[in-house]
């Protein structure tokens, strides 16, 4: 049933005229074909929409991800260097405890009371990986400050260590203690006299070692001393081995403790081998007993 009339007039007047005869029917058609035009549109912008979502979704993950893996690799590598300095460490913590053996040391304040411990991750990897880089952040601090302080330890061991060296603490000899540092009766003339050294009997030819580091700064005869050697082990502290048979050392040579310098003898002012044994605390004989690690009454240390 037709419900009105469309007229087409061309603009051109060599061209005829059309007319439309408008149905009920076509008008329904035409209204169905609109809708189904408009829904086709839509759905194509609806998923082309959908897709550039996903597409920008994909992307922003595709980035976090790189960011994530970026900041794991540093982390690693922090992870890296704090292991290297956890192992220096171990290697000065080795070093002062031997170097502090036997001084009774307390270390127990370079021992941390607590560790640290990192929860496991959840669903922000952004927050776990900054509480991860806290964590390993007061790590780090701590290694430094470990490591400081064993390098203070270390230092001031090295620093007792190389003092300890040069102070005369063992026997010269392997012999037997025969007269103290002070006052005796002198087997020459019967008076008292003070004894300035102390006397250990050896066989002729026994080795006489250097009781601590030190120079030689002395070799050669001296009075009733005979053969003698003089070490200097510090500004202040020096040794004297007089009544030798032989010098084993000449003038300048730098000794180690234990180091052979002599040998015993009877040279000069001795009525039998042995060795008279002195320490001079700035040029004054004191008590060689006072500086000695006994092992024994009348023993050497060797």
């Amino acid at each position: 049933m037709p419900i009105g009339t469309i007229q087409w007039i061309p603009s051109s007047s060599s061209r005829s005229g059309r007319k439309f005869v408008l149905t009920v029917g076509k008008l329904r058609v035409f209204i169905l074909a609109a809708a189904v035009f408009v829904a086709g549109m839509s759905a194509l912008f609806f998923h082309i929409g959908s897709m550039n979502s996903s597409s920008m979704i994909d992307s922003r993950r595709s980035d976090e991800v790189h960011i994530i893996k970026g900041e794991l690799f540093q982390l690693s590598e922090r992870l890296a260097d704090l292991s290297a300095r956890l192992e220096e460490i171990s290697t000065r913590e080795e070093q002062v405890l031997v170097a502090g053996a036997g001084l009774n040391m307390d270390f127990s304040s370079l021992i941390p009371e607590e560790s640290w411990t990192v929860e496991p991750p959840g669903d922000d990897m952004f927050r776990y990986i900054d509480d991860v880089e806290m964590e390993l952040m007061l790590i780090e601090r701590l290694a430094d400050a470990e490591l400081m302080a064993y390098d203070s330890l270390a230092s001031f061991f090295m620093e007792k260590e190389d003092q300890l060296a040069h102070i005369p603490s063992i026997w010269p000899v392997d012999g037997y203690f025969v007269s103290a540092f002070g006052p005796r009766i002198d087997p020459f003339t019967g008076a008292v006299r003070i004894h300035k050294g102390i006397d250990l009997a050896c066989n002729v030819g026994t080795p006489i070692y250097a009781p601590a580091d030190g120079e030689v700064v002395f070799v050669g005869w001296t009075g009733g001393w005979g053969l003698n050697i003089v070490v200097r082990h510090s500004d202040r502290v020096s040794t004297r081995y007089a009544h030798c048979s032989a010098a084993c050392t000449v003038v300048g040579r730098e000794v180690k403790r234990g180091d052979l310098i002599a040998r015993v003898g009877s040279t000069g002012r001795s009525v039998a081998p042995h060795l008279h044994y002195e320490v001079l605390i700035d040029g004054v004989q004191v008590d060689p007993e006072d500086y000695i690690i006994r092992e024994g009454s009348d023993s050497a240390v060797f």
